[in-house]
């Protein structure tokens, strides 16, 4: 289902159905026979939303896609009508996969086998965010996160600036977080944001050097998610630091069907964004992100405060995770902030489950 910006509504629809099925809108080859446009090409209908907008839904046949990825779905929902003239907007607002889901392998862990394997069973997650993004040494950074686990920290979270950098490369940071993790229930997630098969060789070094989960970022691309997936064992993270790009402007998608796409690709928890903070998003809107999760687990950040973290566990429940970056590390002492947040998370947790 799109939502399409257009003065001829009947042509925009033709240029979608057509043009992401069998192709040229307007001019038929000598094979387009009736019967194979029966057969091939998509068909859809449209109803005005208000003005030059409406709605259109589309119907695709199941044949036209084998088992391919989740990027050859995205340039077929959303490929050739950004570049029709006569289509001056047409954002993604809702798709139903069917079948196609099977070809997918979805989140190792999700919600359910993260709470298990942290043992938590009955309330929020607590996540920490490493600071500074960058500049710390390798022992600077597992000294960092040794208080953060001292403080209650469930997951604990690189940022997306940090990659394989010289001065504080995988192979040096990473023994000596697991060192200083021994002993504690806590899942750090390395970043390992990289193009292509850079990211799952990546991601698979970072679990042998002891990482126990890995953070890439929304411009990995979606497909890299399952990519990884198959490559490790360790649950993943996304993180959806510029999916503006994506989801506002005339072409664009729906967030919410972004979130479907990320519980798709295999994602066991998500940054869905913030509720309060300096990123306030509406609960409705969350509410919908977190539904179209399915089994992944949401995790807010952009400024948590214990307070906010009260807040949203009231507003949205005990299955998601509450991240906080710069509150933690902007007092005298970084373990006593976190136990200050894991303990309004506790608090919490107990007045929902009541």
């Amino acid at each position: 289902t799109y939502l399409v910006d257009t003065d001829n509504p009947q042509e925009a629809l033709n240029a979608i159905c057509r043009g992401q099925s069998v192709g040229n809108p307007d001019i038929l080859t000598p094979y387009e026979t009736k019967d194979f446009l029966d057969t091939w090409a998509a068909t859809g209908k449209f109803w005005r939303e208000g003005g030059d907008t409406y709605v259109m839904v589309v119907k695709f046949p199941q044949r036209n896609a084998g088992a391919e990825g989740i990027n050859y779905l995205l340039s077929v929902l959303m490929g050739g009508q950004c570049d029709i003239d006569v289509i001056r907007g047409c954002r993604l607002m809702s798709v139903d996969l069917g079948y196609q889901t099977h070809h997918f392998k979805p989140p190792r862990f999700g919600i359910a086998g993260l709470r298990q394997r942290l043992r938590i069973p009955h309330r929020a997650f607590v996540g920490g965010i490493i600071k500074p993004k960058i500049g710390l040494t390798p022992q600077q950074l597992a000294e960092v996160v040794k208080q953060m686990a001292d403080g209650g920290c469930d997951i604990i979270k690189e940022d997306e600036i940090l990659a394989d950098q010289f001065w504080c490369p995988m192979s040096q940071r990473l023994p000596l977080v697991a060192q200083a993790l021994k002993g504690y229930e806590v899942i750090y997630l390395a970043c390992v944001t990289g193009d292509g098969s850079e990211a799952w060789r990546k991601a698979r070094r970072a679990q042998q050097l002891g990482a126990t989960g890995v953070h890439l970022n929304v411009w990995c691309g979606l497909g890299t998610y399952q990519d990884v997936r198959q490559h490790i064992t360790i649950p993943i993270h996304f993180q959806k630091s510029g999916d503006k790009v994506w989801t506002t402007g005339p072409f664009s998608i729906e967030p919410s069907v972004l979130y479907q796409f990320v519980n798709l690709v295999g994602c066991d928890t998500a940054h869905v964004g913030m509720y309060g903070g300096y990123l306030a998003e509406g609960a409705d809107e969350l509410r919908k992100r977190l539904g179209a999760l399915e089994t992944t687990l949401p995790t807010f950040s952009c400024g948590m405060t214990p307070q906010l973290a009260h807040k949203i566990i009231q507003e949205f429940g005990i299955d998601l995770a509450v991240f906080s970056g710069g509150w933690i590390h902007g007092g005298h002492s970084v373990t006593e902030r976190c136990q200050e947040l894991r303990r309004a998370v506790d608090e919490a947790s107990q007045v929902v489950a009541v």
